[in-house]
């Protein structure tokens, strides 16, 4: 099974229902149905309580993305690495090292800022390429 991390920028898509929904929606078909698992960082649902703060509901919507996303842990060392790294970007950095060695792929719709800084360990994907890759 594959193990993906989904980057923010990914879950919010599906969460505030954007252009790029329905390719996320396969991603959690396939995370329900046991073909890769779903990891993120704490920060991310930290970002998506933001955006939610105002829905009614949002307690179910967290339950419902719990139910096949996990929470990666972040350890003091990846946060070094991170400040360490070429990114120019912090919050892109701490991302991608919170899923550096714990997963296979990182997924997300700003590829292009993770291009020049990415490890073989860990291939950046968009969505659509990820679905593409294992068809």
């Amino acid at each position: 099974m594959r193990k993906i991390y989904l980057d923010t920028n990914v879950i919010l898509e599906h969460a505030m229902q954007r252009g790029n929904y329905l390719e996320v929606v396969e991603l959690f078909h396939l995370a329900e149905s046991g073909i890769i698992e779903c990891y993120t960082s704490a920060a991310t649902f930290f970002t998506l309580a933001f955006f939610l703060r105002k829905e009614k509901n949002n307690k179910q919507i967290f339950k419902i993305y719990f139910a096949f996303i996990k929470a990666v842990s972040t350890h003091d060392d990846d946060l070094h690495a991170a400040i360490n790294s070429s990114f120019t970007d912090v919050e892109d950095a701490f991302q991608y090292y919170s899923a550096l060695e714990k997963c296979d792929a990182f997924i997300t719709f700003n590829k292009k800022d993770f291009l020049k800084h990415q490890n073989k360990k860990l291939p950046c994907y968009t969505p659509a390429e990820f679905l593409k890759l294992i068809a």
